[in-house]
């Protein structure tokens, strides 16, 4: 079976990506062909690219053209950490290749768990704070794997922030954000940009989110299971991974940030003044960055006149 390969991305969304009946026959071809059993094919709905399950220990995913950068994440990070003992399961990597229509692919392995997103909601504030000290402390493991043959993983990080720090203005008013924040953000832009410190970059997973992790409760305490999906990995500053349970799971909670950096071993942000300009700033760069979606907290925007009230209410002093 021949993939189209001159979908545009709203037409790949919008008409191929959930319609199963035009893709499936492909999933069935790759796994013929690296002999992995077939079981009921059960496509996943949501994600970005072609991703269904093939039976009880497997799953395929298959990246479009313009995803190209998400499968030379995915399957080169994976077989850098295959020989890594983690905390925590991440899938492992059956195959991985390029189709002759130009699509690529990756078969893995399932990972036993509930998502973190579906999870979340139903915890006691409790649970909440041990499960951020317990990503906090996945995150330091992983940034203590020593790149290696990852350092040339795209893209180039400074070459990355440089092209969001161009392009924000416009996407964050395109995103509809308001006046005072348009009006403030390239000042502020320009007097953070210049501050990271200079330190090895790490490798980041992007993956530190509620849709990417999986628990299971064992003797009454959730704790995490794995960890999937790594499709927006690459290497560079280690403060861009803090942005997930920040955005999606801290509320704006002390107690939650403080559990997330004690957790990591990190200074505090609310002592830590140009900590939190950085903060903020890759959350304004970040690849993905759209705020009101992602910031997790009921009515956030209707109480916000400043950059920096925003940034109190990501990160409570």
């Amino acid at each position: 079976m021949k993939l189209p390969d001159s979908l545009t991305i709203p037409e790949y969304i919008r008409n191929f990506r959930t319609h199963f009946e035009l893709w499936s026959e492909a999933v069935r071809e790759l796994c013929i062909q690296h002999s992995i059993e077939l079981g009921d094919l059960v496509p996943y709905t949501d994600g970005s690219n072609l991703i269904a399950s093939v039976s009880a220990e497997a799953i395929v995913k298959i990246f479009p053209p313009f995803h190209r950068h998400q499968w030379q994440s995915e399957w080169q990070v994976l077989q850098h950490l295959a020989p890594v003992p983690l905390s925590i399961p991440t899938p492992k990597l059956f195959a991985f290749g390029e189709r002759s229509d130009g699509w690529t692919y990756v078969i893995i392995s399932k990972v036993a768990g509930k998502s973190l997103e579906i999870v979340w909601p139903t915890l006691s504030l409790p649970e909440k704070t041990s499960l951020l000290q317990e990503i906090g402390m996945l995150m330091a493991h992983v940034h203590s794997i020593p790149v290696g043959s990852l350092q040339n993983l795209p893209p180039d990080w400074n070459t990355f922030l440089q092209d969001q720090k161009v392009k924000a203005p416009a996407r964050h008013q395109g995103l509809g954000m308001p006046d005072w924040f348009l009006a403030e953000l390239p000042a502020f832009i320009d007097s953070v940009f210049s501050n990271f410190p200079c330190e090895k970059p790490v490798i980041l997973t992007g993956e530190y989110t509620p849709f990417n992790l999986l628990v299971h409760q064992s003797v009454g305490q959730w704790t995490l299971a794995g960890m999937i999906d790594f499709g927006d990995a690459m290497i560079g500053n280690r403060e861009y991974d803090f942005l997930g349970p920040l955005l999606f799971l801290c509320e704006g909670q002390p107690a939650f940030v403080e559990a997330l950096f004690h957790g990591y071993g990190y200074p505090q942000p609310k002592a830590d003044s140009a900590l939190r300009d950085r903060l903020l700033l890759l959350a304004i760069l970040h690849r993905y960055s759209d705020l009101k979606r992602q910031i997790r907290i009921e009515g956030w925007l209707n109480r916000m006149n400043s950059l920096r009230e925003l940034q109190n209410l990501l990160l409570p002093r």
